[in-house]
Parts: structure tokens; C-alpha cells; sequence
């Protein structure tokens, strides 16, 4: 099991650098009640930004934070879903009836599927 090196947004904003280790990119769709987020994009989770930017194409709000570093994205950058409080997400989602969080998978198999968490 991965344990987080930091326990929220500002532990990790204290140590990483927006730009150089990550990046946030919001995009709000005024009539929308639907926002796609992908907290573990860019290299945290692999190709969960492009997922939700699928998804959310033109008609829902979308929020990604991406790993940007050359190496070890994952390990520094990763903070576990029900901790996650980034201030640009929680004030999108605050504003949302419906939330469809993008998250990435571990031992994919031909006809096996674990996801690594379950939300409803």
C-alpha cells in the first residue's frame, strides 16, 4: 500500500511548485451542474486528464491536477481522494450537483479490472 507524502493541498504547496512540479487547469461551464476532475492527472495517474477532458468536451466543468516532474509523480505528488483540497476544485465542485472523478487503475489484466478505489 502507497502512503502520501503530504496529507493536504497546502502541505504539498509548501514543498512542490506550481508550474514546475504541477499544474491546475479549471474550466467552468456556466450552465452546467456537472464537473469532471482528475486529481491525480498528468503523470500521477496515467491518462486520467485525457479521460476527463473526454468526457467533459464542451458541455461540463472540468478540473485537472497534473504531475509535471520528469520522475516520480506518483510518490511526491498523490494525495489520496478524501483528502484532496485544492481550493480551485473544492470551489467548483462547491457549486455542482454531480462530481465524476477521473482515477487511475492497478493490475489491469486481459479480463480483470481492480479499480484502485470505489466511489458512488
Amino acid at each position: 500500500m502507497h502512503i502520501d507524502r503530504y496529507h493536504s493541498y497546502s502541505e504539498l504547496a509548501e514543498h512542490e511548485v506550481e508550474g514546475t512540479d504541477f499544474t491546475i487547469t479549471v474550466f467552468r461551464r456556466p450552465f452546467s451542474a456537472v464537473a469532471v476532475i482528475a486529481p491525480h492527472g498528468g503523470k500521477i495517474e496515467s491518462r486520467t486528464s485525457e479521460i476527463a477532458r473526454a468526457i467533459a468536451g464542451e458541455d461540463f466543468n472540468l478540473y485537472l491536477f497534473e504531475g509535471i516532474k520528469k520522475r516520480g509523480c506518483y510518490a511526491a505528488l498523490h494525495i489520496t481522494s478524501c483528502r484532496f483540497d485544492e481550493p480551485s476544485c473544492l470551489e467548483l465542485i462547491s457549486t455542482c450537483s454531480f462530481v465524476i472523478a477521473i482515477h487511475g487503475c492497478a493490475g489491469v489484466r486481459p479480463g480483470k479490472f481492480r479499480p484502485l478505489a470505489r466511489y458512488i
